[in-house]
């Protein structure tokens, strides 16, 4: 069965629902019942729930939902050593101002570039205190931080993205026909065209420079920092604003330790903080990483080294290193149900077979010239609205590159306008994963940084369009 128009509604939908409410997570599930509505009509609930179900069983899911869990547990574990205090005042020698703190943390995000989420968790981990110290909005560093995600992993052929992409490719008779032998090697080819993520660190490097200005809801961010607030609620006041709402009826004394106890933070009983507490334990799960390849095993392995590291030399007991990972893990509950919900988004919008039909409506008005543009436009479009990136360009390749050989197209360039699809959704969209790691690790609002970050996403976007039009004239 096709849906035709009716596959827009749930995007359109959800986007709306969370514009007007700055809601994320119900959005999300929202837009999925929207599509679920329109699949099955009023007998929608039990398919519903079972895609609930099967997503929560997808191997995959749950891979990213440790992941992300088990770096929260890091993140309590460092902060109660006091490894990112140590790290941040060592930083703060270099970084003497708001130029220096987001060159700094771009600068980091072009070396740690193995994987996005480690990217995101690790940069924004060690330099929110930072800029809390130097008065930069941490909406700035969610900004910087996302922006030297994805762009950068896509523009080195040692990452994650190099190896699935160059994987697909070679899945294309005519990508294979180009004769470059390996996947990796034609993904080195590629990266050149990538215009996105170019477009996307120009822009990150511009704005750290000062030399883009700070424009719409980033400058309020700004502004508020200028008048002291940071944008943070401090824990003794979500303490008191949970105890009078959710233990109402039991005495104040029991409301107040019962509620702390839940929302202990990490406490402050250690030694003064060194750097080696943040830059080991980190140093192991980079190398980890780049030597398993899987960030899974690098983060027990790392959490292990923590284990081994602090309670020999008294930094936590070993009950506390317990509670600390319990909680560290709990802390992330509201992110993974925000990546759980857009799961259900992204199956729901590929069972309408959203993308396909957005790829009808615009195939018989293309030709070589603008093939390259209107792809990019038409993915990052797709994967915004979807927040499946990946899974939008598996779906996209086998469509794209025979167009692009019956049109007498550039292939590489049409490769590389797929990637730069992917790294936008990956970069812009609301609710993506790495827009939410971002928010969560910087501890502002998901539709804060979604907003903040927006007006230069787009700017990038349109420098890589423009860019795409003029090679495929040159091309």
């Amino acid at each position: 069965m096709t849906y035709d128009w009716l596959c827009l509604l749930p995007p359109i939908a959800m986007l709306a629902f969370a514009i007007k409410t700055k809601k994320s997570f119900e959005a999300l599930i929202f837009g999925s019942l929207v599509a679920y509505i329109i699949l099955y009509g009023f007998g929608f609930l039990r398919p519903w729930c079972d895609l609930v179900l099967s997503e929560i069983s997808n191997p995959d899911n749950q891979y990213i939902l440790l992941i992300c869990g088990l770096f929260g547990s890091l993140i309590f574990l460092l902060r109660e050593a006091r490894g990112t205090e140590g790290f941040s005042k060592w930083v703060l020698k270099f970084c003497k101002s708001e130029r220096s703190v987001l060159l700094t943390s771009s600068i980091l995000g072009c070396i740690i570039f193995v994987d996005d989420y480690l990217n995101i968790m690790t940069i924004g981990t060690c330099m929110k205190d930072v800029c809390d110290k130097r008065k930069v909005p941490r909406e700035a560093l969610a900004y910087v931080i996302d922006s030297t995600g994805a762009p950068v992993c896509a523009l080195l052929p040692f990452s994650t993205w190099a190896v699935f992409y160059a994987g697909m490719f070679m899945m294309e008779p005519a990508v294979e026909a180009l004769g470059f032998g390996s996947g990796i090697e034609t993904y080195l080819h590629v990266i050149p065209f990538m215009f996105y993520p170019i477009a996307a660190l120009a822009v990150t490097v511009l704005f750290s420079l000062g030399i883009i200005p700070k424009y719409g809801p980033m400058k309020k961010a700004y502004e508020r920092v200028r008048r002291g607030d940071l944008g943070i609620k401090p824990v003794v006041e979500v303490d008191k604003e949970l105890g009078d709402h959710t233990v109402a009826g039991m005495e104040e004394n029991m409301e107040t330790a019962a509620v702390n106890a839940m929302l202990e933070k990490p406490r402050r009983t250690t030694p003064p903080g060194k750097a080696v507490d943040f830059l080991l334990p980190m140093g192991i799960l980079i190398g980890m990483t780049i030597y398993t390849g899987d960030m899974l095993i690098a983060i027990i392995t790392t959490l292990f080294m923590c284990l081994i590291l602090f309670i020999p030399r008294k930094l936590m007991t070993f009950g506390r290193f317990s509670e600390l990972f319990i909680q560290g893990f709990a802390d992330m509950l509201p992110v993974l149900a925000i990546l759980l919900a857009s799961f259900l988004v992204k199956t729901a919008c590929g069972e309408m077979n959203l993308s396909g039909y957005v790829i009808s409506l615009v195939q018989p008005y293309l030709n070589s010239i603008i093939l390259p543009g209107v792809v990019f436009l038409i993915l990052a479009i797709l994967t915004f609205v979807t927040s499946s990136f990946w899974g939008i360009e598996v779906i996209a390749l086998p469509i794209v590159i025979p167009l692009a050989v019956a049109l007498h197209g550039n292939i590489l360039l049409t490769l590389a306008a797929v990637v730069s699809g992917g790294v936008f959704g990956s970069h812009a969209c609301f609710y993506s994963d790495a827009t939410v790691l971002s928010s969560a690790t910087c501890e502002i609002n998901n539709l804060d940084h979604a907003i903040t970050q927006a007006p230069y996403a787009i700017l990038s976007s349109i420098l890589a369009f423009s860019a795409y039009i003029i090679a495929g004239i040159l091309l």
